[in-house]
């Protein structure tokens, strides 16, 4: 007969067989998303770009603080300088704020794609006013002033035509074209970008896949903008006198682009910890 301390025995050892193992916790293991992060690379390398061009030969003010002091100015002030003394107007009658408003007319006017047409009429006003004031005394006040208007025209004519070369020309050209392309490309990949961040959040692999984008993107735009800045002056090396203004707008140039590009690269840095971060939570629960 059994007793019921080996009843309680059998009943124990059945309990036991019909427990299953407790699994030991399975390492947390990341999906890849390749097709994602590929266009997703691609987006942010082509989005840094834009912004690095457009922020610098792009962009009329960075060109503008470029060419001050350069002999891009120097060559403006003599052509202007020219065109005076051909006139018999003295060249000490250009002031320095004349100098910047016609730089500051000459870099916008190319930037939008038109011919240089610089305004010279307040020189050419304030020539008529000295003439004026030194005429006075022989009883012919007036003269200076009403010659100036024509003289404003003949002094414009000359200088505008000496300025517009076919160089000139084409360099507004590709210069409209460009700043057309990338802005088209800064606004598709901002869209794009805006996208599959959202779609990354939703599937929960936004820090997985954009800091992987982000790593590519440092790599691939540093190469790229490093190798512009030092190719650039090289090109010039065939125009001595623009070879010193080439090589101050490539250092200038490569500054700006390593700033953005270290902007990237903090975000990057920031992904990274919050990837290792949350996996170790995860690895936890």
């Amino acid at each position: 007969m059994t007793t019921r301390s080996e009843i309680r025995a059998q009943r124990e050892a059945a309990e036991k067989e019909n427990q299953s193992p407790v699994a030991d916790p399975e390492p947390v293991v990341e999906r890849s998303h390749h097709f994602f992060n590929f266009w997703g690379t691609i987006c942010l390398i082509l989005f840094v770009l834009s912004t690095v061009l457009n922020a610098t030969i792009l962009s009329p003010r960075f060109v503008l603080h470029e060419v001050r002091n350069s002999v891009v100015e120097t060559t403006i002030t003599d052509q202007v300088n020219g065109a005076l003394e051909r006139y018999g107007v003295p060249t000490s009658i250009l002031t320095d704020k004349d100098t910047g408003r016609l730089l500051n007319q000459a870099v916008n006017q190319v930037y939008a794609g038109k011919n240089i047409h610089l305004d010279l009429s307040r020189v050419t006003q304030r020539a008529g006013a000295a003439a004026d004031s030194q005429l006075a005394q022989y009883g012919l006040a007036g003269v200076g002033s009403a010659a100036s208007s024509a003289l404003s025209q003949n002094v414009n004519s000359v200088v505008n035509s000496q300025l517009n070369t076919p160089a000139v020309e084409n360099l507004a050209n590709g210069i409209h074209l460009a700043k057309v392309v990338v802005n088209a490309i800064f606004m598709v990949t901002g869209i794009g970008l805006v996208a599959l961040a959202i779609l990354a959040i939703f599937g929960r692999h936004f820090a997985q896949s954009f800091s992987r984008m982000g790593i590519w993107t440092v790599v691939v735009d540093g190469a790229l903008c490093g190798l512009v800045g030092k190719l650039a002056p090289q090109l010039a090396a065939d125009q001595p006198d623009y070879t010193a203004f080439v090589a101050q707008l490539s250092t200038d140039f490569m500054r700006t682009a390593f700033t953005t590009i270290g902007l990237v690269l903090v975000v990057t840095i920031i992904l990274l910890i919050w990837r290792i971060v949350g996996r170790r939570l995860l690895s936890r629960r």
